[in-house]
């Protein structure tokens, strides 16, 4: 059998180099090297390609699609080599063998490139690019250049003669493709060699006329392009929940109360892996069962930001080599939250691809705030009725704030692609801090209202 190699091209891939290399790393077909070619990632892309065994990175400061590409090849052994982007997730387990199988059978074949598929929130404009270029027929093409590089595999042997254009800036694969062709060779579209790809072809496009385009195809390939990699489905993700303590914050047998009501929640989440207490008392994560953080081994705890503690804290949980794909911060003195919420947010972040996201408390209320010459004014200067107004959303982030790790990495718990679960009952926002509610939780503790996780306003 020919000796494969597999070059991943990635530049600040953080988001998606992981899930890339855990599919590749599950193929039947196992006997083959992996060389990352990294063009100068500022973020975690490489440190997270090393957790896998990776044979070789290869530096690249000035990226060029082809010379990535060549430079790969020169440093891998392989006769035959496999392209993929590092944003490229193959979907089953088989995809390298359906590359494979086509340089086997027809020694004419210089290169073969496989299916590209959208992800369930993959915008509009590019699942609409993706699925019509990548169709289900598989096919010889003896005219036909078009060749993708994010999912090929080609002969060393070809390579040799013909490598890829170092100057141009992009569609070095179809500059390549032609070559090829015009020198009595063929290429071959293998559709059983699929990737999840989550953005498109194009740029540019009219989003609206793309809407209406994919609204169609959608009908026909609904759980086709509503489908995920098997790392980012919410029964696969690894999350891991966050509880900071203050000194003094169990105050009373009622702090004590809410926060064991909320690591019995914690512990009924399907999604949910590890429950973090960060204390300077070890007896509330024994008497909770859950894993303790000792606020007095963090430098400077009391005057860290919550972004910064909680990069902090996903840095002490990678030391012990644990990995979660997200955080969830939690405060423990929520009085009332609806039942299965941290499942919920999971299944937000994951099937819509969310860096972050958090409940959100609707509200129609006007609110007035000062401008720079402090002067008051209006969010919504109009008096229409609450059904022709948008809504404003309180941000209750307490009550479960779900942030990727990539993104926590950076130091920051609220950015990127940010997604808001609406709730309606105004009782979700009370802190036991903040108020003495204490009589309300007696009155209501008992009593849960059925809940639709609506996201209509």
């Amino acid at each position: 059998m020919p000796k494969i190699s597999i070059i991943i091209r990635s530049k600040n891939e953080e988001k998606w180099i992981g899930h890339c290399l855990e599919s590749v790393f599950s193929q039947k077909q196992n006997d083959f090297e992996v060389i990352l070619v990294d063009n100068d990632s500022s973020d975690n892309t490489v440190d997270v390609a090393l957790r896998f065994p990776v044979s070789q990175i290869v530096k690249v400061d000035h990226f060029l699609p082809g010379l990535a590409i060549n430079n790969g090849i020169r440093a891998c052994s392989g006769e035959y080599i496999a392209c993929l982007s590092a944003h490229c997730v193959p979907k089953g387990d088989d995809w390298l063998c359906k590359l494979t199988e086509n340089l086997d059978e027809n020694v004419n074949v210089a290169g073969v490139y496989g299916r590209q598929l959208p992800v369930s929130f993959t915008e509009a404009t590019d699942k609409r690019d993706l699925l019509i270029a990548f169709g289900e027929d598989k096919r010889i093409q003896i005219k036909d250049y078009f060749f993708h590089n994010a999912n090929s595999m080609i002969r060393r042997t070809i390579w040799e003669k013909f490598p890829f254009d170092e100057k141009v800036t992009n569609i070095e694969d179809r500059v390549w493709g032609k070559q090829v062709i015009e020198n009595g060779y063929n290429l071959v579209y293998e559709p059983k060699a699929s990737v999840f790809h989550h953005h498109g072809l194009h740029q540019g496009n009219n989003p609206e006329r793309a809407k209406g385009v994919i609204s169609v195809i959608e009908t026909v390939d609904h759980e086709l392009i509503n489908e995920l990699p098997r790392s980012m489905q919410p029964e696969h993700s690894h999350v891991d929940a966050i509880i900071p303590i203050k000194d003094g914050d169990i105050k009373d047998s009622m702090h004590a109360e809410l926060l064991g009501n909320l690591v019995i929640e914690l512990k009924a989440s399907k999604y949910i892996k590890d429950i973090y207490i960060i204390s300077s008392e070890q007896s509330l994560a024994q008497n909770n069962s859950t894993e303790f953080i000792d606020r007095n081994t963090i430098s400077n705890i009391d005057n860290l930001s919550l972004d910064q503690l909680m990069k902090t804290s996903l840095s002490m949980i990678e030391k012990k080599n644990h990995y979660p794909d997200s955080l969830m911060y939690l405060s423990h003195d929520y009085l009332f939250r609806p039942k299965k919420l941290f499942d919920e947010l999971i299944s937000e972040q994951k099937c819509n691809g969310y860096d972050c996201v958090f409940p959100g408390l609707i509200d129609y209320s006007h609110y007035w705030s000062k401008n720079e010459s402090s002067d008051y004014q209006q969010n919504d200067a109009s008096m229409n009725s609450r059904e022709k107004r948008s809504p404003n959303y309180q941000a209750l982030y307490g009550l479960g704030c779900l942030t990727a790790s990539w993104l926590v990495r950076t130091g920051k718990m609220i950015d990127g692609k940010i997604g808001i679960l609406p709730l309606h009952q105004a009782r979700y926002s009370m802190r036991r801090r903040e108020a003495d509610y204490a009589w309300i939780y007696d009155k209501l503790k008992g009593y849960e209202p059925a809940f639709n996780f609506s996201h209509d306003t």
